[in-house]
């Protein structure tokens, strides 16, 4: 299985695993190490339990036991309330591609099975989500940094149960995988008494899954030859726009969103191309009947303390040696304030480049690095880096080079 996932980076470089201490995950670790030396585990402290740390340093001394290191990832902020699982779960990912980042790990193996993948399209079907929807899990989904990587999605949960018992291994029981106010609890436990239902909708996660691939070549040729992206966030588009569900995906990654807009609307737009704001994107005519596809400026973040390594509105990642102390980073706003004096004027709108992630100091733009403003040799090598937290596709990604010589923008 782990070969024809291939190609996986030679002798000293790590594979990450993600690791709960639940069975599923601690099977995962058994048979990671099994296959190759060089594997470490993160495991992720919620924090949303009082045992959650003890069971966390628990599983890190079961690791021991199999000879596989591992690395406590602790989150803080996370709090219950509204959508707590979602904000959970970006967290976590969050969290396990800076830590892979950190050990230089290309690829992050997680444990979802055969069970999960069925609970998954079960809930996708009841939410119409469509064919892409009842494609489900993905066995490889590639991101800016690392490889998602779910090697069991073949296999079922009595078979990690089986792994762990035979490898003589304890695991965690959390008690939210049985807590029925979650619809994910009440599709495990409808699928449990349904074995004939379970194969069916994973034969069903296999069709959609080969016609997802088959649709995912086809757009990837359509945007190769006509759509144009910038690192500034934006994507020029011709004068029909984009097939829906290609549109639909450039608006969710240049918004930073993780959830696509409404279907209805897209279409809309669609079939009648026409200014609009929609899911935290602009649409707007451009030159020669073309559109641009950029950050809605209403919309944008607040600014936030500027620190190497952090994020500015769910896309850009602020990357300098050094920065001087009570800067802050946020979009650049009134393009008149910080344009160059002498520079000739820029041929994209100016609603687009108010947009720009800028540093700030005293209420004043201190650098636009995009466009190469810079007031201070302080921050000669800051950049902010473009990296929505999803692709248009597998395999496409939304950044390159982030500087005005590979990418004028006047």
């Amino acid at each position: 299985m782990m070969a024809s996932l291939g190609p996986w980076p030679g002798a000293g470089v790590p594979v990450a695993v993600a690791v709960s201490g639940g069975a599923d995950s601690m099977a995962l670790a058994i048979l990671a190490r099994q296959w190759r030396r060089d594997v470490v585990a993160l495991v992720v402290d919620h924090g949303l339990r009082a045992e959650s740390r003890t069971e966390a340093e628990q599983t890190l001394a079961r690791l021991s036991t199999l000879d596989v290191p591992g690395r406590l990832l602790v989150l803080t902020g996370l709090e219950r309330g509204s959508r707590m699982a979602e904000r959970a779960r970006r967290m976590r990912y969050q969290a396990l591609s800076a830590a892979c980042r950190q050990i230089g790990a290309l690829d992050l193996l997680v444990a979802h099975h055969a069970g999960d993948q069925a609970e998954t399209v079960m809930m996708r079907a009841r939410a119409d989500s469509g064919d892409d929807g009842l494609a489900a899990m993905a066995i490889v989904t590639p991101t800016v940094d690392i490889r998602i990587v779910r090697p069991l999605l073949a296999f079922p949960k009595a078979a990690l149960y089986a792994t762990v018992r035979a490898a003589g291994v304890a695991w965690v029981e959390d008690p939210s995988n049985h807590d029925l106010r979650t619809e994910r609890a009440r599709a495990r436990q409808a699928l449990a008494h349904d074995g004939g239902h379970a194969a069916r909708l994973l034969m069903e996660a296999r069709r959609a899954g080969a016609g997802r691939m088959a649709r995912d070549a086809a757009a990837a040729r359509w945007l190769a030859a006509h759509a144009r992206f910038h690192c500034g966030g934006w994507v020029v588009l011709p004068a029909g726009l984009a097939p829906a569900r290609l549109l639909s995906a450039l608006i969710r990654v240049v918004a930073g969103r993780d959830y696509s807009p409404a279907r209805d609307a897209v279409e809309r737009l669609v079939h009648a191309p026409r200014p609009a704001t929609l899911a935290g994107a602009a649409i707007i005519p451009w030159r020669d009947g073309q559109w641009i596809i950029a950050r809605e400026e209403s919309a944008v973040s607040p600014p936030v303390i500027a620190r190497v390594g952090e994020m500015w509105d769910r896309r850009f990642v602020l990357r300098a040696q050094h920065l001087p102390h009570g800067w802050t980073m946020g979009a650049a706003g009134a393009v008149a304030s910080w344009w160059p004096g002498g520079r000739p004027r820029s041929i994209w709108p100016a609603r687009v480049l108010r947009t720009l992630p800028a540093l700030w100091h005293d209420g004043r733009v201190m650098a636009v690095p995009h466009i190469g403003l810079r007031t201070q040799d302080c921050v000669a090598d800051a950049v902010f880096v473009n990296q929505p937290p999803h692709p248009v596709l597998p395999g496409t990604m939304f950044y390159g080079p982030d500087d005005e010589r590979s990418d004028p923008l006047s």
